[in-house]
């Protein structure tokens, strides 16, 4: 006897077999809207700091990267939308080359 599960295509032959699939649609809606505010928070005080320009862009890569490195706990959220798979749901949100850049340097939770 044969299972099939077409959507991973994982075959399984044999007649004591057990699988486990446990497949996420991926971050919830509110779980993306925390990774937003998150990040938008962030980029508003690296803004007030002078380390991001009006339009996003980022004047000293450097010293966001120290930020980022230097809070590794304010982006549990962000940390957890980026590994879940909703990185480009929140650059779409967060607009500027600095959101791509935090998003890029958080590390999963």
């Amino acid at each position: 006897m044969s299972d099939f599960v077409y959507g991973n295509q994982n075959k399984q032959v044999g007649d004591h077999n057990n699988m486990t699939v446990t497949q996420s649609g991926g971050p919830s809606r509110a779980e993306v809207e925390a990774a937003v505010a998150e990040l938008r928070s962030f980029v508003a005080e690296l803004t007030r700091n002078g380390l991001v320009a009006a339009d996003g862009s980022v004047t000293d890569p450097g010293a966001v990267v120290a930020a980022v490195n230097a809070q590794p706990g304010r982006f549990q959220a962000l940390a957890r939308a980026v590994a879940g798979g909703a990185k480009d749901a929140v650059l779409s949100a967060v607009q500027g080359g600095v959101a791509a850049l935090v998003a890029a340097l958080v590390r999963p939770m």
